[in-house]
């Protein structure tokens, strides 16, 4: 049985507009600036963007939600056992994680809530080593969310 925790929640404050944070998050364009090194496709719910991760491979997401200002969400198979090939075959068909940016305007700016789910349902042979990677991750990921959007 797979014991690796189902969850990774992260937040942030940005003192930035709550639309211009969402803007950063579901816009590929600005999304593949600080998040990858950029998208292939578009972030409409549906749709299924390639994001180049460079040294680390290539990624599809398949786009769960877009609903501005405050929730954007995809699902994706990520993780370094991947690497460097990535996972660009359809993530819906495979075991994957849910990812859920959650956007609050609080005093001072925007709360960023970020949340993956699905770990303890991936396979036992990576799991452990996603969870920890994203762990890592998605602290990195947010500090690179703040730095590109108040410089």
């Amino acid at each position: 049985m797979n014991t690796v925790p189902d969850r990774i929640e992260r937040s942030v404050v940005i003192a930035a507009p709550i639309e211009r944070i969402f803007k950063a998050i579901s816009d590929p364009a600005e999304f593949g600036t600080w998040f990858s090194d950029g998208v292939e496709g578009d972030f409409e719910v549906g749709s299924q963007p390639v994001i180049d991760e460079g040294k680390y491979g290539r990624f599809r997401l398949a786009i769960i939600a877009n609903e501005p200002p405050t929730y954007f969400a995809y699902r994706w198979v990520s993780g370094t056992a991947f690497v460097p090939a990535g996972f660009t075959d359809n993530p819906l068909e495979h075991p994957n994680t849910l990812v859920e940016f959650r956007l609050t305007a609080v005093e001072g700016g925007t709360e960023v809530r970020v949340v993956e789910t699905g770990f303890a349902s991936l396979p036992e042979s990576y799991a452990a080593q996603n969870h920890e990677d994203n762990t890592g991750g998605w602290e990195y990921q947010l500090a690179a969310l703040a730095k590109y959007v108040i410089g």
